[in-house]
């Protein structure tokens, strides 16, 4: 049995989330749109529990039936059905903008009309899962419009910090590390 699906191979982005996880470990870990599951495979070495969700179950399938790790595989809408706290979330969302008239509908690419729409919500949703000491680590791109994330981040009373960065001929892509201010 074969499935013919598109999944979200490792890119210069997902190379780069990657690259940003070694310092980090716990015990409990979270990823927020798998792919091909490689982001997950990496954590599961500093990480005993390690969760990876994806809305599509084509690629809950295939991490499911290809990656041996004891990685819990989770089809939902980025963390709709997941419960408990998390040491690290990590997400390499949807973060290119699709302005208007654009006709290409990709989910997994475009973040929505100004690139970091899904980047917010994927925040959002995230950070009642985190542990009192816990970080969110997202990838965005400086195409996207920064100044709108930075207001949601201070609005928010979250801190960021930028942890890893990549040049490419068209953009420069972060790692942002966020987590929430001590009061």
């Amino acid at each position: 049995f074969k499935w013919n699906i598109k999944l979200y191979l490792p890119s210069d982005d997902t190379l780069l989330l990657i690259d940003s996880i070694n310092g980090y470990s716990g015990f409990s870990a979270l990823e927020i749109g798998v792919g091909s599951g490689t982001v997950c495979t990496k954590l599961k070495n500093n990480f005993d529990f390690v969760v990876g969700v994806d809305i599509d179950i084509e690629a809950i399938r295939y991490c499911r039936n290809n990656i041996k790790s004891q990685i819990t595989w989770i089809c939902c809408d980025i963390v709709s059905c997941i419960t408990g706290k998390f040491d690290l979330i990590v997400s390499n969302p949807p973060y290119l903008p699709n302005e208007k008239g654009f006709d290409i509908k990709d989910n997994t690419i475009y973040g929505g009309k100004n690139g970091v729409e899904m980047t917010i919500k994927f925040i959002q949703d995230s950070l009642s899962l985190l542990k009192r000491d816990g970080k969110l680590m997202i990838i965005v791109s400086s195409i996207g419009m920064m100044n709108e994330l930075d207001k949601f981040i201070m609005h928010n009373k979250l801190e960021k910090k930028i942890i890893n960065e990549k040049k490419l001929f068209f953009e420069i892509l972060y790692v942002y590390e966020i987590l929430k201010k001590c009061v």
